[in-house]
């Protein structure tokens, strides 16, 4: 009775934005139950707003989280793989230029992991931890109170919506903090001893889980995000060369996965296609997908 009557209260908790943008995706994951799956992909918040297969009679999935590192993807391939059928495709989705050179992230970002990832999958794991996020998952004004009002007051007064900055200002926005995130203050200088251990170390994992994929009788597909002409307009083509394309080039000819590269497709560059400067809106979303599902062989 005290549960039903939690789960009750808590209800109108779990529609807020707050909730859904921090603990969605671990929901979705711990709920999953749909086997035999033709395809999915994974990915971080560019490949969440990219993908939606609910128009398509193929079973599919869209495993991307917000936010998550290849090391993460390598984790959710490793706990879900068994609900993929035998020569299934996975779609490794690659965020240009930048994700080769992030490893790892801060201690807290591993706590929604503890829901739904096997223990000896989640970095940094800990009981109590488990604990406190099943907790704020599950009984959100218990686990987190202040931060459940607050979701619960904002959505009365219709406040309750992600905001989305233009493309021009996000795109300067994005640039400068990945600027500060990876420390370089000039796209011309060359790339930091830091950098570049990050990017043969993430060139290693990615042959790391095309090996696992393919020992599990999967296909795996390195695929390279799209974005709009106002971001990539800042980023100079011999940075993107150096801090990208040579990790996948590396990566293709040691496993020999095929590659599908829509960074510098003209389709996919119109602002008009995503929320910002970085992800898709619902119209994006339709147009890509069709894309990649034609690109990769399904009659849709």
């Amino acid at each position: 009775m005290k549960n039903s009557l939690l789960l009750l209260l808590d209800a109108p908790v779990k529609k807020t934005w707050w909730y859904k943008s921090n603990y969605s995706d671990a929901v979705k994951m711990k709920n999953w139950r749909t086997f035999d799956l033709d395809l999915v992909n994974l990915g971080s918040s560019s490949a969440k707003f990219a993908f939606d297969y609910s128009k398509y009679e193929i079973s599919a999935a869209n495993w991307a989280c917000q936010p998550q590192n290849l090391g993460s993807d390598f984790a959710v391939i490793k706990n879900y793989n068994n609900f993929i059928k035998e020569n299934g495709i996975v779609i490794i989705t690659l965020i240009c230029p930048f994700c080769g050179m992030v490893i790892d992230y801060h201690k807290e970002f591993y706590d929604k992991y503890h829901y739904f990832l096997h223990p000896i999958l989640v970095k940094h794991f800990s009981e109590q931890t488990l604990k406190k996020v099943r907790r704020i998952i599950e009984y959100p004004l218990l686990g987190a109170p202040k931060a459940s009002m607050k979701a619960l007051v904002r959505k009365l007064l219709c406040r309750d919506r992600p905001k989305y900055t233009n493309a021009k200002t996000d795109a300067q926005n994005r640039i400068d903090s990945w600027k500060k995130q990876f420390s370089i203050e000039n796209f011309a200088d060359p790339l930091s001893i830091e950098n570049l251990k990050a990017i043969e170390y993430n060139t290693n994992l990615l042959c790391e889980i095309v090996a696992f994929c393919k020992e599990c009788s999967l296909k795996p597909v390195l695929e390279i995000m799209p974005a709009t002409k106002t971001l990539k307009d800042h980023i100079p083509l011999d940075f993107t060369q150096s801090a990208f394309y040579d990790m996948v080039i590396k990566v293709k000819e040691r496993t020999g996965i095929q590659v599908l590269d829509y960074y510098h497709s003209p389709e996919f560059e119109s602002d008009n296609l995503y929320l910002d400067s970085f992800l898709m809106n619902e119209k994006g979303r339709k147009l890509f997908t069709e894309r990649v599902l034609k690109d990769l062989g399904f009659n849709i």
